[in-house]
């Protein structure tokens, strides 16, 4: 399990990763997209409790903004 500092730094990479998104024009579902696939390339394939809820809370975060 990673340590605390780790799980720190891959949240703020998320967010920077969503605020570059938003610089750059980009709509709310494409911003979580990337923000989703970042997420789920740090957690690798077998992702901790808390990124697994957080990647399904994007999920659904997603299928609310495409209906």
């Amino acid at each position: 399990m990673r340590g605390y500092a780790a799980n720190a730094q891959i949240m703020a990479d998320v967010a920077a990763v969503i605020e570059q998104a938003r610089r750059e024009g980009r709509d709310v579902a494409t911003a979580l997209r990337i923000a989703r696939v970042t997420l789920a390339y740090v957690s690798g394939p077998n992702p901790d409790p808390e990124q697994a809820k957080t990647l399904e809370s994007i999920d659904q975060h997603l299928k609310t903004i495409s209906s």
